[in-house]
């Protein structure tokens, strides 16, 4: 009888893991405490719309093979388009998205544009941007790409983003988002979430299970392999946050390291709000960090014709908006929303939805790699992937995809 293995966490780290083990014969459970298989990468779905939306807003890159080739194994269609990809910055939206758009920006003198550009693309041709971890973002941008257009441009997405945690940030992670950036962007076909089921079902037919709303107590090992609640697997692959796992198993050292919330309120209207898909917010105080029409994306036919919006923050514990409701946020944020269209309007809104996620975006410090955990565990027979161990690439779908499949390979060679 083959090995059996169990996976905690059905996110698409824990669901990638699992395609490659069934794969190979391995018996594969896979264990989820929510109703939904897909983490992050989960939506929903209105009785009236074709295709479902994701809770907090996802698009791919070009460069993402790794997310492209599970999804060509499961049978789910990817779609690439070339959206408007802009910043709203004194009080218009400014295209902010490629070299010559760059070149176009009149909000900062000529010289600082090409000082920019060059600095940008710098961090384009290095291949590991590791190196860069011993820097902190906040100290070294200025030095690379100027002063004007760090101040004008980054030092607010930066600042708007990590808020109380921005000095922490590192030079590596930055490196990551500016080297894998492309400006054709892709999506799946009936969306994230579609890409999820058919990765459960490409599972199943193999012989693998899935097991939703199976909140896991307690893992410990024995003579024999490791007990998940007391049953008994040979192998044992944990992909929840680290805050999770420590309550389930004890023996495991993991780094300490913040976490900022993901938060977002997403408007279905009958309205089309700006001309762009997505948009950096460049001004001061404002209480949201982006907005992203994703029916600027994806055609809104798919979603019963109506407008679909994400108004998107990262938020640290204890802050209030934390704390507010969905109509309170749409309070807060509808005259910043008018800012943007003079013509926004609350009554055109037919539905709210409001989504929060506590381990949304890790915060990596200087020198993070010397403290990041080895996949193989100290335990034998645990094994640890989890989406602070992307580092030095930011959580997105094509990494977690990738762990998923290294710690699996790593999982079948020990068992040979």
């Amino acid at each position: 009888m083959s090995p059996k293995i169990a996976i905690i966490g059905a996110g698409l780290t824990g669901l990638a893991s699992a395609v490659r083990l069934v794969d190979q014969g391995y018996q594969v459970t896979v264990f989820e405490a929510n109703e939904n298989a897909g983490g992050l990468a989960s939506g929903f779905k209105r009785p009236d719309w074709e295709w479902s939306l994701e809770s907090f807003y996802h698009h791919i890159f070009t460069s993402d093979t790794e997310v492209i080739n599970l999804a060509e194994k499961v049978g789910a269609r990817v779609i690439f388009k070339k959206p408007l990809t802009s910043s709203f910055f004194h009080q218009r939206e400014v295209q902010l998205d490629s070299p010559i758009s760059l070149l176009k920006f009149s909000g900062i003198s000529w010289w600082a544009r090409l000082r920019m550009g060059l600095g940008l693309a710098i961090l384009k041709v290095i291949p590991n941007g590791l190196f860069l971890e011993k820097y902190n973002a906040v100290d070294f941008l200025p030095g690379l790409l100027g002063k004007e257009g760090y101040q004008v441009i980054w030092e607010k997405l930066l600042k708007a983003k990590f808020g109380p945690f921005v000095k922490q940030v590192n030079m590596a992670w930055y490196w990551s988002r500016v080297a894998k950036r492309s400006q054709r962007l892709g999506y799946f076909e009936g969306g994230f979430q579609n890409l999820v089921e058919m990765s459960v079902k490409y599972l199943e037919a193999k012989g693998g299970k899935v097991l939703l709303k199976r909140k896991i107590n307690k893992i410990t090992q024995n003579n024999n392999g490791v007990l998940v609640d007391g049953e008994k697997f040979d192998k044992v692959v944990m992909t929840v946050p680290a805050t999770i796992m420590k309550k389930m198993i004890t023996g495991v050292e993991f780094p300490e390291i913040d976490y900022l919330w993901g938060q977002t309120l997403v408007l279905e209207t009958t309205q089309k709000l700006m001309k762009s898909y997505w948009l950096n917010i460049l001004e001061e105080n404002w209480p949201f960090l982006v907005m992203v029409e994703h029916t600027n994306f994806m055609n809104k036919a798919r979603y019963g014709d109506k407008r679909l919006l994400y108004l998107g923050n990262y938020l640290p514990s204890g802050h209030p908006q934390l704390k507010m409701t969905k109509e309170q946020l749409l309070k807060l944020y509808s005259p910043f929303i008018k800012k943007i269209n003079k013509n926004f309007k609350v009554r055109e809104i037919q539905n709210i939805f409001l989504f929060r996620e506590p381990y949304a975006q890790p915060v990596f410090p200087v020198n993070y790699s010397k403290k990041l955990p080895e996949m193989r565990s100290e335990i034998n027979g645990v094994y640890l992937a989890n989406m602070s161990m992307v580092y030095p690439f930011d959580r997105g779908t094509n990494y977690a995809v990738k762990m998923g499949r290294e710690v699996a390979e790593m999982v079948a060679g020990d068992l040979k």
